[in-house]
């Protein structure tokens, strides 16, 4: 076999379209390659949500104060008081709390993927700039919109835009950060084919 050939059949069996050999019990490997299906799936909903998930953390601060009956003016007084609830055994305030920090960490993981996908070679900043004015761009814009924006073809931008959202599944799913150079470059070996 070629080495694009290996290269190819290797990428495959880890999106899990393939049956990875190396998984000797059937369930443990047919539950890997559930997971990795299902890998873009969610990170297609994760932009998908991003524009609501950035209006909820942006509106959180405004709420507590107002939960807790203090002015957003006093950001010491008002961080005391949570402080203190929270002591209070406060189960919901802290339960919001910890849910706001997940979603942040969450939008800070997309955000370091992003940029990621923006340094990659070729053409990484039209992948960055697909999932940015259809996903993350503060207004929402038409089909249409993006289309005229970018310059491109219907067609080219589904292709893109679906070649951008695997990298980023990748990324947020399956590779750690320092492994992420190597799999940039299989990917690009495979976009030469």
């Amino acid at each position: 076999m070629t080495e694009r050939s290996e290269a190819f059949l290797s990428l495959l069996t880890k999106r899990g379209l393939l049956e990875d050999p190396e998984i000797g019990d059937e369930k443990v490997r047919q539950a890997v390659k559930a997971k990795k299906r299902n890998m873009y799936h969610n990170t297609q909903l994760m932009l998908q949500h991003y524009r609501d998930i950035t209006w909820a953390l942006e509106c959180f601060p405004a709420n507590i104060a107002e939960e807790l009956d203090r002015p957003m003016g006093d950001l010491d007084a008002l961080l005391s008081l949570i402080s203190a609830e929270i002591g209070m055994n406060n189960e919901k305030l802290e339960n919001r709390l910890m849910s706001v920090q997940k979603s942040r960490l969450l939008l800070d993981r997309i955000n370091e993927a992003l940029t990621v996908l923006r340094q990659k070679p070729g053409n990484g900043e039209m992948m960055y700039n697909i999932l940015y004015l259809t996903y993350i761009a503060p207004e929402k814009l038409r089909h249409n919109d993006i289309l005229f924006r970018l310059n491109i073809s219907q067609r080219h931008y589904y292709r893109v835009r679906q070649q951008a959202i695997n990298i980023l599944s990748i990324r947020l799913w399956a590779a750690p950060a320092g492994e992420l150079d190597s799999w940039l470059e299989v990917l690009t070996l495979l976009e030469a084919l």
